[in-house]
């Protein structure tokens, strides 16, 4: 004879099945997410890396149903948002989007709030950017080979500007100074903007610069890009080579950016988040998006952008050794 629900020994039986689902250790898996979710972006709306985050937050809320809110938390270069994304609780409510200048950040600064190594778990790298080696018209070099003969002729007498001490195309011209072997003085500047005044009218004629900041000119034949700096040509300027390209094999620098969350994050909230970032990036929309920015999606997984993210803070480390960077406070 069945028991009815209220017979004694059917009132147990329910009581026993609910207090082992209270048991921590055999509570239902909760769904993540099951509400929205904070990107934090360390620059303000507007930039690449902004732009980026946006790019990837607003797809992920179509495929994951929840929504992934951009917060831009700007100042201390970055390192605000990025302090904030390292104390958050690892519960995939908070994410954010690191990018390649926090990996540099603990080489040229001391006492940093975070550390990119141990302060974040890697999701997947969204997008990266390399920077062209450009010159004034008025710089006798057609080619990466001429303008390292000119150097190595006048070694000194050349100048170079940077949008700062520090910053990715110093490092990048530090590095190229390196393998190609010649000295040039450095101009270092407080952004792209201020930069690009005196690039474009000669007065320093030499930078790495981004790409969006220096195509327009390079467009209008009022600068000259010699090289790109990444592994691969641009399809925006397919005809300007590599740096490795001419002559420097192995050569690759550029801007990057990625989705992070804070250390601990739970291994199927990584593989979730970035399964569902793959068709994104893959999307030719996303490609078309950025195009005139020399923005390109990164498409690495949790385990190979973590070994960037690695390699890279290595890599750093090193050029500001040869380039003897004063460490900043």
């Amino acid at each position: 004879m069945p028991l009815s629900p209220s017979t004694p020994s059917r009132r147990a039986l329910l009581a026993a099945t609910g207090a082992l689902l209270a048991q921590p250790g055999l509570a239902q898996p909760v769904v993540w997410p099951n509400r929205s979710v904070r990107v934090l972006v360390g620059y303000p709306a507007g930039g690449a890396n902004d732009l980026v985050a946006r790019a990837v937050s607003a797809p992920l809320s179509d495929i994951l149903g929840q929504s992934f809110v951009v917060e831009n938390r700007a100042g201390a270069a970055g390192s605000i948002a990025a302090e904030a994304a390292a104390r958050a609780a690892p519960d995939g409510y908070t994410l954010y989007m690191v990018s390649s200048s926090q990996v540099l950040a603990p080489s040229i600064r001391r006492n940093l709030g975070f550390d990119p190594l141990k302060d974040f778990t890697p999701i997947a790298l969204g997008a990266r950017s390399p920077y062209y080696l450009a010159v004034h018209p008025s710089v006798p070099a057609k080619d990466v080979k001429d303008l390292v003969a000119l150097a190595k002729a006048r070694p000194g007498a050349l100048s170079y500007a940077s949008s700062g001490v520090g910053a990715g195309p110093h490092l990048t011209m530090s590095l190229f100074m390196a393998v190609a072997g010649v000295e040039l003085e450095h101009v270092p500047y407080k952004g792209d903007a201020d930069l690009m005044a005196d690039l474009t009218t000669g007065r320093v004629p030499i930078s790495f610069i981004s790409v969006a900041a220096s195509y327009p000119h390079i467009k209008a034949g009022t600068l000259r890009a010699l090289a790109v700096s990444g592994g691969e040509r641009l399809a925006l300027t397919p005809e300007v080579p590599t740096v490795a390209e001419c002559g420097y094999p192995g050569f690759a620098m550029d801007a990057w950016w990625g989705l992070v969350g804070p250390a601990g994050l739970a291994p199927e909230i990584v593989e979730k988040t970035a399964a569902a970032m793959r068709p994104i990036l893959d999307a030719p929309a996303f490609t078309a998006r950025f195009a005139t920015l020399g923005v390109v999606p990164g498409k690495l997984g949790p385990a190979e952008f973590g070994a960037l993210i690695r390699a890279d803070r290595s890599r750093f480390d090193e050029i500001v050794r040869i380039a003897k960077i004063p460490v900043q406070d």
